[in-house]
């Protein structure tokens, strides 16, 4: 199951793309039932519609994901 996030400003997005580039694994965002982007895209992020919750699709290991989910915690919606 995928981390559910909120990013609805621009200044959110492009801190969030700021966190996600400094990792070496894939991470997607998922924005409805069949749109995958890749997160560590400012364009890929902005043409989501930022104001629902994005999904956050994490490849990589499970210490790798806790550690992610702890610095993207203040977008961390439940």
């Amino acid at each position: 199951m995928g981390v559910k996030v909120l990013l609805d400003s621009v200044d959110k997005v492009r801190d969030f793309v700021d966190i996600t580039n400094d990792t070496p694994y894939d991470i997607d965002v998922i924005s409805g039932k069949h749109t995958y982007l890749d997160a560590k895209s400012l364009l890929g992020v902005l043409s989501c519609d930022c104001r629902k919750p994005l999904v956050l699709d994490i490849h990589a290991e499970k210490s790798e994901r806790k550690e992610l989910v702890t610095r993207l915690q203040k977008y961390v919606v439940a």
